[in-house]
């Protein structure tokens, strides 16, 4: 052993004896980094620690750096040089950081004149902790003796600073962690309401009753009063475009509504047990329950429990929305069936936590959908919560009792980041969506219902999707040609000299009207879309020429057609609209211009056929849900093969760059509406693989338009190209997280990430 190494073992017992000496662990740190600093005869030495969420890390001491910068300083992780070596976990040497691609400077923390940078993370037992840093003005690569001295070191104090963390979240910060199951939204930090009903599911006694006919009438009142009621709450979520809300919520519970035999069971235990309604109910479907578990059925058994639930709390008017709130709570329940979570008073409601594991899978999916800030299956006392202070984190599907003032600061930052982003947005709203490189692209709207914004064209390039069934929900019976004629003259007015892309009557499926009833077993495979229209002639004849009196005056209609699986629909479609203009071409004495007629591409086969389909139409559109579910054979609402429905898989990306290679060589638009355009890394895909025509939903155009104003579209295309070759979704979905990092993208995209 050399002289230099001996000297590098002695400094380094020196260093861990004297740090080991500090009264308390600021004081020690302070110390590690003075004396690091002398024994390397470097210019600065700075510790940053990781914080409790491992998201970013923070300035925690330095000897070279400006020391008011200590607990102000910070990086996210993967951002700057720190940050990477934080990221990879792994040693980072170089001469010349500055000319690094991941170098950051930040202001005022006194780095300008430091070149060399030697990082090494700090790591215990496999978790990291945080990064430890020398520095040197001279342009110089730190030797291979000097890497294994730090990282030697960074191993030393790993054991230092973990204990300290243990210590302070033990107590300083007195804060207590519960673990959910499922999470869903962001981060509500509020008082907790505990709602615990006298009567439920759970606690309802068998009662019995001589007025046998009351309890009927009973029940049946409550059934229609729960139809009525989900249809308004259905149709609230589907006019602030929570489509994909809308159907989780209404797949829970619409077949249950239409079970006769359900009906017919609780009024049989009524009539000849005797039973009062709510007992009725529970005894028919506690038979039920067991049956599904005992088939292996556990979320539809979790489903017959809450909707025996909602039927029971509404017999007995025990609605949490009922709840004198006064502000904002975390509303703390043992169970909570989508519907509730439906309706709730959003004003009052910041989130909430369930505590039962029998909570179905449509109220986690429901309340993601929602963005409501909610854990699911926590085991939490119920008893020892009411009015103290939680901060549900839908995130991490984490709940916080009584956290301390520097958690709760540090939450509320987050909260804070999410409103900047939101502002941020707002900035961009009007601006159109022109790529860096100078590259357009058409953000459209996905619509149900007309919107009151006066400015809302300006925000957008039209309507991209309009699903015309909405606005059949709202009707007792099928609307009359005028009736949808006024409704479709009301929207093509809002977006003159902007093309309004009218979607053809799409109902089966999950998506019923109460006067046009479809029962299936399959209803996904089943009679929906422009079967439904194909073989109901006289109903989509109807509409046509209802959108075609509307277009003879402001002259911006496409029509798109649904679930399309063969070209004889298309040619039947064709028929039926050529028949309705000239009919009113005859009945007004004036020429209608044809408006463009689009087909949706949602069903796999229809990718095989584009060559016949478009010879008979002018534009086409990809529906991604259904696109993406049928290509995987997958119910993404079903827990158990959610995760199969990935848009980032290989076969997903190879379908939709072949299909906008295809369409491109047929010289016919494509545009794709469906939810993958207004994901911000499902529009990194789309715009990679060559989508210039994106529709989505309202609250994500702003964010969408942003990215897109923030991007080089040729860039994109090269990712794209690699993208192609890879063999897993996770090596693809990297290439775009990556790039968006490279790109200061990650905080729009993640808003943890947000600074």
């Amino acid at each position: 052993m050399d002289g230099k190494e001996n000297s590098i073992l002695l400094a380094l017992r020196q260093i861990i004896s004297a740090v080991s000496l500090k009264s308390s662990f600021e004081e020690a740190i302070a110390s590690l980094v003075e004396k690091i600093r002398s024994t390397m005869h470097t210019d600065c030495c700075s510790l940053y620690l990781l914080n409790a969420r491992k998201t970013v890390l923070s300035l925690a001491a330095t000897d070279g750096l400006s020391k008011e910068s200590i607990g102000k300083a910070s990086l996210q992780l993967g951002e700057g040089l720190v940050g990477l070596v934080g990221q990879k976990e792994e040693l980072i040497n170089l001469a010349d950081a500055p000319s690094h691609p991941n170098f950051k400077y930040l202001p005022d923390v006194g780095e300008d004149e430091f070149l060399s940078f030697l990082g090494v993370p700090v790591i215990n037992q496999g978790e990291l902790l945080g990064v430890l840093v020398v520095q040197c003005k001279e342009n110089r690569q730190f030797d291979e003796q000097e890497e294994t001295f730090l990282i030697t070191l960074s191993a030393q104090i790993a054991s230092i600073i973990s204990v300290n963390r243990s210590t302070k979240e033990a107590t300083i910060e007195n804060v207590k962690r519960y673990k959910g199951k499922n999470g869903s939204g962001s981060i509500a930090i509020a008082q907790a309401v505990v709602w615990k009903p006298p009567v439920n599911f759970d606690t309802i006694q068998i009662m019995y009753s001589q007025d046998k006919d009351i309890q009927s009438e009973l029940f049946h009142q409550t059934v229609f009063q729960l139809q009525t009621e989900m249809d308004m709450a259905n149709l609230r979520l589907q006019e602030h475009a929570h489509q994909k809300a809308s159907s989780g919520y209404m797949s829970g519970y619409g077949s249950m509504l239409d079970d006769i035999s359900f009906e017919d069971d609780v009024d049989n235990a009524i009539f000849s047990q005797g039973y009062v309604a709510a007992s009725a109910i529970k005894v028919v479907a506690d038979k039920r329950i067991k049956d599904c578990m005992d088939n292996g059925q556990e979320d539809k058994a979790h489903d017959i429990r809450d909707f025996a639930s909602i039927l029971i709390t509404r017999l007995v008017h025990l609605l949490p929305k009922e709840t004198d709130i006064s502000s904002p709570v975390v509303l703390i329940v043992k169970s909570m069936p989508a519907a509730l979570v439906a309706e709730m008073p959003r004003n009052k409601i910041a989130g909430f936590v369930c505590v039962d594991n029998a909570t179905s899978s449509h109220t986690a999916i429901l309340a993601r959908d929602l963005g409501i800030p909610a854990v699911i299956d926590v085991n939490l006392d119920i008893n020892n919560v009411d009015g103290h202070t939680v901060i549900v984190d839908g995130q991490n599907a984490e709940v916080l009792v009584d956290p301390s003032s520097s958690v709760i600061d540090e939450y509320m930052q987050l909260i804070s980041q999410s409103r900047q982003l939101h502002d941020l947005f707002e900035q961009d709203k009007f601006e159109k969506g022109i790529t860096k490189d100078g590259q357009r692209i058409n953000i459209q709207l996905n619509a149900g219902l007309n919107h009151e914004d006066d400015d809302l064209a300006a925000q957008t390039d039209g309507i991209g999707l309009y699903r015309t069934e909405i606005s059949f929900m709202l009707n007792s019976s099928l609307p009359t040609e005028d009736q949808q004629t006024n409704w479709y003259s009301s929207l093509l007015s809002q977006f003159t000299n902007l093309p309004v892309c009218m979607r053809t009557l799409d109902v089966g499926g999950d998506k019923g009207l109460p006067y046009l009833p479809i029962e299936e077993q399959n209803p996904a495979l089943g009679w929906r879309g422009i079967r439904v229209c194909v073989d109901q002639p006289n109903i989509l004849k109807t509409q046509l020429r209802a959108m075609l009196r509307a277009h003879m005056k402001y002259g911006n209609l496409e029509i798109m057609l649904p679930m399309i699986s063969r070209l004889e629909e298309v040619l039947i479609v064709k028929r039926i609209l050529n028949e309705s203009i000239h009919e009113l071409e005859d009945q007004y004495q004036t020429k209608i211009t044809r408006p463009k007629l689009g087909v949706m591409i949602e069903i796999p086969c229809v990718v095989y056929v584009l060559d016949e389909l478009a010879s008979e139409c002018d534009f086409f559109s990809i529906g991604s849900n259904d696109l993406i579910q049928y290509l995987f054979a997958v119910d993404r609402s079903n827990p158990k093969v959610s995760k199969f429905f990935d848009p980032f898989n290989p076969a997903a990306v190879r379908c939709f760059k072949y299909i906008a290679q295809k369409t491109h060589d047929l010289n016919k638009p494509l545009a794709i509406c469906g939810e993958l355009a207004g994901s911000p890394l499902g529009a990194l895909l789309l715009l990679s693989l060559g989508y210039k025509n994106l529709s989505m939903n309202y609250s994500q155009i702003a964010r969408v338009k942003y990215i897109t104003r923030h991007v080089n579209l040729q860039d994109l295309m090269a990712i794209g190209e690699k993208a192609l070759t890879l063999n897993s979704s996770v090596k693809i979905k990297s290439l775009y997280v990556e790039y968006a990092t490279a790109h200061g993208l990650m905080g729009v995209i993640d808003p943890k990430n947000f600074r």
